[in-house]
């Protein structure tokens, strides 16, 4: 049992590895089947007389809106509190520092993505709505 403790270390990222990119490439091929669908049903609806809805790109569907980047900004700074508050927590207490660093470097790298979503959040529900994009 003690030999397979080596070889258990080297098949556990080789295993992560291959099916992390096994799992994207899934992805990639069942996204490509989607959309040939997609265009042998507007072909279909084409040759019947009927007029296809007009595509729906992903990222259309997925564009920022400003409550978006509200909700984002709210969960980004608690998370941030959360860690800083872990890092002084682990700096009061006997234990590793590079651990009470690392907690207070990853505070700040997720406040500050944090207070730029609101700070997106404010500059945006200011300026007037785009009349296309509510079609």
């Amino acid at each position: 049992m003690e030999d397979l403790v080596p070889l258990f270390g080297i098949l556990i990222p080789l295993s992560a590895i291959v099916l992390g990119i096994g799992l994207s490439f899934w992805q990639i091929y069942w996204n490509h089947q989607k959309r040939q669908l997609q265009y042998r049903e507007r072909q279909l609806m084409i040759e019947k007389g009927m007029t296809p809805p007009p595509i729906v790109v992903e990222e259309e569907r997925r564009s920022a809106s400003p409550e978006g980047s509200l909700r984002r900004g709210i969960v980004l700074v608690s998370l941030a509190i959360g860690l800083a508050a872990a890092a002084i927590f682990l700096g009061s207490s006997e234990g590793p520092g590079g651990a009470m660093r690392a907690l207070g470097v990853a505070a700040a790298i997720v406040g500050s993505l944090g207070i730029g979503n609101l700070v997106y959040y404010a500059v945006a529900r200011r300026k007037p709505e785009d009349p296309a994009r509510t079609l």
